[in-house]
């Protein structure tokens, strides 16, 4: 046979039969179906896979739920209790028995039922609440408690029910409460120090000031009858000063306020204008070393005694001259002399025990005596540290 002619047909090239065409659509139906049941059956596994790992996270949430020490619980639209953990077993004292079924509103004391109304009305609307609130126990306590309330809705956005969780928060109402009294303590004491440094800064000084006028009125009056007045009220005056610092004492709890470093240097030199007027001159100041460093306690008493040194020399010693001689070394050394009568009149003078008892509270020592010609020396020492 040359190229190019006609094959002659097939022997086997011949029609299909009935049965055989069916078959044939047969077996492609099964294969459809059987590919439908593969897909099908992966999507089975993968559903399963999902489910599985449902269960898992619902079993870790029940676990936490009911490890978990607040205590949590769950409620119907109706409020009532579907849900009731260990911690709100341990929280109220009901068990899961005894409350599921039960309703809420068992817990909320009567005065807060209407506060328990909003409460819901603000979680329905969609809000969050998290408050601090009151719960009642079985036993009929009442305990401090955090609420945080949200609301279950279903698929459709549906409000299915509420959940709550809440924790005992009497430990930490009692630790803010002390910590309250704490802070309102410091503030008293520090109301009570500032009340102390005004009444030795501005009252006692200010008395001291008066008496001390006074009894140069005494010395200038003419009357005998008039000075002896004027000697009783700076009697007084002297008695409602040591009672004025007996009272700061009390109220700061230290010997004395005491005065800035940096301002003593001030002070004493204030101390001797303020004498002028009673003393009827102006007393002499030398300051020697660094004053400025002297401790603040020891600048207290040591402006105390030059009050009652001062207060003294007016009353008692008729001198023209005083000196005021202050020394900041290893020793901090106090030096008030005068020109007036001298040590014979001591006896007579007031304060001279306070000045020794300030010197010996300080480790230090106190002397009197008379000057270098005429008058009174007085000497109070204690240590500069």
């Amino acid at each position: 046979m040359t190229p190019g002619q006609d094959q002659p047909p097939s022997r086997d090239a011949r029609p299909l039969s009935a049965a055989e065409n069916e078959l044939a659509a047969s077996r492609r139906q099964i294969a459809d179906l059987t590919s439908e049941l593969e897909e099908t059956n992966r999507g089975l596994i993968a559903f399963h896979r999902e489910l599985e790992v449902a269960r898992q996270a619902e079993a870790q949430l029940a676990a936490i739920v009911r490890s978990s020490d607040d205590a949590m619980i769950s409620i119907t639209p109706d409020l009532v209790i579907t849900t009731w953990n260990p911690g709100a077993e341990h929280l109220f004292g009901y068990t899961a028995a005894e409350m599921t079924g039960k309703s809420k509103q068992v817990l909320v004391p009567e005065p807060l039922l209407g506060e328990f109304g909003q409460l819901l009305r603000q979680v329905s609307s969609g809000q969050s609440a998290s408050y601090d609130t009151q719960r009642q126990r079985k036993d009929g306590t009442i305990v401090d408690v955090a609420v945080t309330m949200s609301a279950i809705r279903g698929p459709g956005g549906e409000l299915i029910g509420y959940s709550a969780v809440y924790r005992d928060i009497t430990g930490r109402l009692a630790a803010e409460a002390e910590l309250a009294a704490a802070r309102a303590q410091r503030e008293v004491l520090a109301d009570r120090d500032r009340m102390a440094r005004d009444l030795q800064d501005r009252v006692v000084g200010r008395l001291f000031g008066i008496g001390m006028n006074l009894q140069g009125l005494a010395s200038r009056a003419g009357q005998p009858e008039l000075a002896d007045r004027i000697t009783v009220v700076v009697t007084e005056l002297d008695l409602a000063i040591n009672e004025i610092r007996q009272a700061i004492f009390a109220v700061s709890g230290r010997a004395e306020p005491a005065p800035a470093k940096t301002n003593l240097r001030d002070q004493v030199l204030a101390l001797a204008a303020e004498a002028a007027d009673a003393l009827g001159f102006a007393p002499h100041v030398r300051f020697t070393g660094p004053v400025g460093d002297i401790p603040p306690a020891t600048g207290s008493q040591l402006l105390a005694v030059i009050r009652e040194a001062l207060s003294n020399t007016a009353r008692h010693a008729e001198a023209s001259a005083a000196d005021i001689t202050l020394t900041a070394g290893r020793d901090v050394v106090l030096v008030i002399s005068d020109n007036g009568r001298g040590v014979g009149e001591t006896t007579r003078r007031s304060g001279l025990g306070n000045m020794r008892d300030r010197a010996a509270a300080l480790g230090g020592s106190f002397r009197i005596g008379g000057g270098p010609d005429t008058g009174t020396r007085i000497e109070w020492r204690v240590p500069g540290t």
